[in-house]
């Protein structure tokens, strides 16, 4: 279930409606989520009733042309981003609106009726599509179909109002636009609504502009986004893909304001590279961030292990745990942003789990990148020969972690270690 929203002034009308709408986003998901799990239960059932047997494992494999739940969740945070650069630029007369301005009357009316048609749609499938025709895929496509649409037509919504707000205003003196009194105007007013729906007092999250993204990487994971540089860049047409890529004048990308980005905690990593990690991550059964407490789905003492092609060679990396906590966010998502695409590139990749990040590195950065960075150890792995058969064996055999990324082929593992996912570039398969 969704975050509840914490109580509104009647008089902010906009921020009312926009809360409202942040709600159905919450049930839609919600219902998406159910729907999944009702459809890979039926998959199940089906396969068992024609005589399949019990003793096979079946593997359920998604349909990505209904959607993602990530889908969802961007369609909110993009509408949640949209209301706090508003609030920030206009201040508190947009959240509260004005019956005699057109523009605000038109927000009003507009809103409430995207805010009607997703709940028309969320109605209908809850009620009759246990009893409809329609597959839970054509449901599931509905779903996300109308969430797309009714977060696209609300970014649109919110920044024609503060457009036209804006341009309402009188002039603002040049002396209002130092940095100090940005500040000061970021400290008075409330706190504008997450992605969570709650409310906050810190900077804007790190979903921006829904509408203008930049072209991503191909090599991206499904579960990353992208997020471009801070200053001005070409941007073109939005493209549908598995990666969501926003830009907007935000201080991503800035040095100055690395938190946006990071947790303190990880950035404390990053600028001290002889510190070692909390004992509330080596030690702790479920490892937590000392600073923002958020759990770290890590298994002390392991690695990750990557292996990139080097002109016909393969070349074994491990990447630590290290690395890992001082890539992660302060944020109920448990997202990660990538700190090699903060120290090489312009751009700042956000991953939404730590599977997402290792693959993320393996598919999108260099071999250069990975040597010179403290938390990455190359592997060199010695044959041992012994002198009376010719026989060897190889440091291979020790234990690794939960996945192995690379174009390498599938070996036999002992009882004692773990099994591993292999991500192939032309095939892949799960080793049982």
């Amino acid at each position: 279930m969704g975050v509840i929203s914490p109580a509104v002034d009647p008089a902010n009308v906009v921020q009312a409606l926009v809360y409202t709408l942040l709600d159905v986003f919450d049930a839609t998901r919600d219902l998406f989520q159910t729907l999944k799990v009702k459809e890979k239960r039926d998959y199940e059932l089906t396969l068992r009733s024609k005589g399949y047997p019990t003793t096979r494992r079946i593997e359920y494999v998604e349909d990505e042309t209904v959607g993602k739940d990530e889908d969802l969740v961007m369609d909110k945070a993009a509408v949640t981003r949209q209301f706090e650069i508003g609030f920030q630029k206009a201040g508190v007369q947009f959240a509260v609106g004005n019956a005699n301005i057109p523009c605000v009357v038109h927000t009003h009316a507009a809103l409430q009726a995207q805010i009607i048609t997703l709940q028309s749609v969320l109605v209908t499938t809850f009620m009759y599509g246990p009893t409809s025709s329609d597959s839970i895929s054509h449901q599931l496509g509905n779903l996300t179909a109308a969430s797309r649409a009714a977060g696209t037509s609300v970014v649109d919504i919110l920044a024609a109002q503060l457009q036209r707000q804006q341009a309402s205003l009188p002039p603002t003196p040049r002396s209002s636009h130092s940095p100090v009194e940005r500040s000061r105007a970021s400290q008075a007013l409330p706190g504008p609504i997450t992605a969570a729906g709650t409310s906050s007092t810190a900077t804007s999250t790190s979903l921006v502009r829904y509408q203008e993204p930049i072209r991503p990487r191909s090599g991206s994971p499904a579960n990353t986004t992208i997020l471009n540089d801070w200053r001005g860049r070409p941007k073109v047409d939005r493209t549908d893909t598995d990666t969501t890529s926003m830009t907007g004048p935000t201080s991503y990308g800035m040095k100055s304001a690395p938190h946006e980005l990071y947790c303190l905690y990880a950035i404390d990593l990053q600028r001290h590279r002889d510190q070692q990690l909390a004992t509330s991550i080596t030690s702790d059964p479920a490892p937590y961030c000392p600073h923002c407490r958020r759990t770290m789905h890590l298994s002390p003492g392991k690695a990750w292990e990557i292996r990139k092609d080097d002109a016909g060679y393969e070349r074994c990396f491990q990447v630590s745990n290290r690395f890992v906590v001082k890539c992660h966010r302060d944020n109920a998502d448990g997202q990660y942003t990538c700190v090699l695409c903060s120290q090489h590139t312009d751009v700042d990749t956000i991953c939404g789990d730590v599977k997402a990040l290792i693959k993320h590195v393996w598919e999108d950065h260099s071999i250069s990148e990975l040597k010179h960075e403290e938390d990455i150890t190359e592997v060199v792995k010695l044959v041992d020969r012994r002198r009376d058969s010719g026989l060897g064996h190889s440091t291979s055999r020790s234990r690794r972690r939960s996945a192995s990324l690379g174009p390498s082929s599938w070996r036999s593992k002992s009882g004692y270690e773990r099994e591993v996912d292999t991500y192939e570039k032309r095939s892949s398969r799960r080793m049982e």
